[in-house]
């Protein structure tokens, strides 16, 4: 039987403050909205609305309220738009080794609060290894394109389930490659430092990789840039190094002057919902990156750094 390798101290540490961090951040639910953005709004509006709350007021929905109780998962928030229009997209976001549910809730309201119906969930068992998340965030979709059908739903009718995408913080972010090994069809990824040596990650997907060159739980080097390099080049792919972060940053949206939520917003608004204004958003290369590495195949791409690429290992190992 293969046997797991030691996790380092550091990783130790943190799995602590992870577990702890709860409801720590968290955006106001009271703030009363402005007038939602309209499809007249100019790049200069885009960005500078993507570095914030959004329009929208949030509400949710829990298991008591009647939302589907999905296997792979533990638990599980569904952040909604209140008013917003029909057809919404969706995002099903997984937290990380030893973390609760609650540790990715902000990024659950931060995008809700643009429009995108956004669950974010548990895992059965807080130690579970990446393709467990990935398998979580798969069911999670489900469970959010049951209220499309579910009688007194809120979001009876309001939900588009083809236009499905998914995000992880640490190994969750792992779980979502995984996720888009799995299921192709989706139609995006934001692996948030993502820990998963050892496999390469060859989908269509677009990816939206975030890293931290202060991060010594999964390294640029040993996790964030083997994901890059492994994407096939013709898969639309980002690697956004964020200076000065470490394993924490994706905590909130609003971290390193909210850039990592505004081109996180950026990448859903335009390969999940499908909204192309926000291209030039990403094109605009964010003050706190270190890299950022965008390729856009068949689209204008004006930001990108060179570097080396680092060897990715082929083997089938998952690591823990």
């Amino acid at each position: 039987m293969r046997r797991c390798r030691s996790l380092n101290p550091v990783l130790l540490g943190a799995i602590l403050v992870l577990s702890l961090l709860g409801n720590d951040f968290a955006f106001s639910q009271e703030t009363t909205p402005t007038t939602p953005a309209t499809a007249s709004a100019s790049t200069e509006e885009l960005a500078a609305g993507a570095l914030e709350r959004g329009p929208w007021k949030v509400a949710t929905l829990r298991e008591r309220d009647g939302i589907r109780n999905g296997p792979e998962y533990r638990g599980g928030t569904i952040h909604y738009p209140v008013g917003a229009s029909t057809s919404l997209p969706i995002m099903v976001i997984c937290p990380g080794f030893q973390a609760s549910e609650g540790s990715v809730r902000p990024w659950g309201r931060f995008l809700a609060s643009h429009g995108i119906v956004t669950m974010t969930i548990g895992t059965n068992r807080p130690n579970v290894m990446p393709i467990a998340r990935g398998r979580a965030l798969l069911d999670g979709i489900e469970t959010v394109r049951a209220e499309q059908g579910r009688e007194g739903s809120p979001l009876k009718g309001r939900l588009d389930g083809e236009r499905a995408g998914v995000a992880g913080w640490s190994m969750g972010g792992g779980g979502a490659q995984h996720a888009a090994m799995l299921d192709p069809t989706l139609k995006g990824v934001v692996a948030m430092v993502p820990w998963q040596p050892l496999i390469r990650f060859e989908h269509p997907v677009p990816v939206l990789i975030l890293a931290g060159d202060k991060d010594e739980i999964a390294s640029t080097r040993k996790h964030a840039r083997p994901h890059f390099d492994s994407t096939p080049k013709t898969t639309p792919r980002l690697l956004y190094e964020v200076r000065g972060g470490g394993h924490f940053l994706p905590s909130s949206p609003e971290n390193h002057q909210a850039e990592i939520g505004a081109i996180t917003l950026a990448w859903v608004k335009t390969f999940v919902e499908g909204d192309d204004r926000y291209l030039e958003v990403l094109e605009k290369r964010p003050a706190t990156a270190s890299i950022y590495e965008l390729e856009l195949p068949g689209r204008k791409n004006e930001e990108s750094d060179e570097s080396e690429p680092a060897e990715v290992p082929t083997g089938s190992g998952t690591g823990c």
